[in-house]
């Protein structure tokens, strides 16, 4: 992990290379002023969290493609799964700015890959939209091989985020964010051993933060 503590993990893409797939795509975001250090901060928060080199990797949710390029310097390959996202159109954006990745459009509870295909699975703001977690947490479990790890991330889902995302153009956010991070844990730590939780920022308590990073590891003692 040393090579990579020193140095800056996300390598966000120059501005324009890629496109939002949607009116929600939070692409824009990372590039803003002031809001972008939210948005990349809890983006390196949670890779800080991981242990470099991974064999093959699966990101849940690639949108616009805005963290494929990062995660293909942390691994041999990476395959990505969106249920709206445009596949071959993202796959050839981001092989012009060097990565190249498989990518394909589907839900991500019929999860096209053998079992134990992945070292790694990463999902960036992906669970706080889905209402049966647990379906899909069962899902990831057969996809890691023994050992693997699976990195969360999910922001604060109440009252205050539900007045603070219209500031920034979210105004819907009350359908969208149905699960939040402790109902998460409480699931995901049926099957996987947490081995860390950090919050954002990391100087709050939790009952105050913005963004929560969660990275476990298969717990090969559950079978399923």
């Amino acid at each position: 992990m040393s090579l990579f503590s020193r140095k800056k993990l996300f390598k966000l893409p120059p501005q324009g290379s890629l496109e939002p797939h949607s009116r929600d795509d939070p692409l824009p975001y990372y590039y803003y002023p002031l809001i972008s250090y939210l948005y990349r901060r809890r983006i390196e928060q949670g890779l800080a969290l991981l242990t470099p080199p991974y064999e093959s990797i699966l990101e849940l949710g690639y949108g616009s493609g805005v963290l494929l390029p990062t995660l293909a310097s942390f691994g041999k390959t990476v395959s990505g799964i969106d249920i709206a996202a445009e596949p071959l159109k993202v796959m050839d954006r981001v092989k012009k700015i060097g990565a190249d990745v498989f990518l394909v459009q589907s839900d991500i509870c019929d999860m096209p890959y053998p079992k134990e295909s992945f070292d790694l699975v990463v999902a960036f703001s992906v669970f706080e939209h889905i209402a049966s977690v647990e379906q899909v947490i069962k899902k990831v479990f057969l996809l890691l091989k023994p050992g693997g790890h699976f990195l969360v991330g999910i922001p604060r889902t109440d009252i205050l985020m539900k007045i603070a995302f219209p500031l920034i153009g979210y105004c819907s956010i009350k359908e969208h964010h149905i699960t939040d991070y402790r109902k998460f844990l409480r699931r995901a730590e049926k099957l996987f051993q947490l081995k860390r939780l950090v919050n954002m920022p990391s100087w709050a308590p939790r009952c105050l933060s913005l963004y929560f990073n969660m990275l476990f590891c298969k717990n090969d003692d559950n079978g399923l």
